[in-house]
């Protein structure tokens, strides 16, 4: 039979290492959702002439407008702010994976939990960039 007080000593430095992973665990999750929520990123469409500005959400916060829309017909421009707002949306979902792959990694469930609200089909689109 094993010592029972070398059993006791075992089970605490277990029980100890549980506590530092658990500690340093939750430590990283609090460090990707503050890098989450201060997340701000900008693109442009595919011609320059329009960029976004997206917030943590994925809501646009942002247009800025170059010259060279006043060339463009209005259509066009609708489609030149909705490229950008795409691409912004594809650029914050990249920043997202960034920050969660230095923290939690973008392997674990809680990495695939808090990258889940940036997916959406602009960033599961094929093509790439608008």
């Amino acid at each position: 039979m094993g010592n029972p007080l070398l059993d006791v000593e075992d089970a605490r430095e277990r029980l100890e290492a549980w506590r530092a992973n658990a500690s340093r665990r939750a430590a990283d999750t609090q460090a990707a959702s503050a890098g989450l929520r201060a997340l701000r990123v900008a693109a442009t469409d595919a011609s320059g002439g329009v960029e976004v500005t997206v917030d943590s959400t994925g809501a646009m916060a942002d247009v800025r407008l170059s010259a060279r829309v006043q060339r463009m017909s209005l259509e066009q421009t609708q489609q030149a702010i909705m490229g950008a707002y795409r691409n912004a949306r594809v650029t914050l979902a990249e920043a997202a994976a960034e920050v969660v792959r230095e923290t939690v990694g973008t392997d674990s469930a809680t990495g695939r939990a808090l990258l889940a609200g940036f997916r959406t089909a602009d960033t599961e689109d094929e093509e790439g960039r608008y």
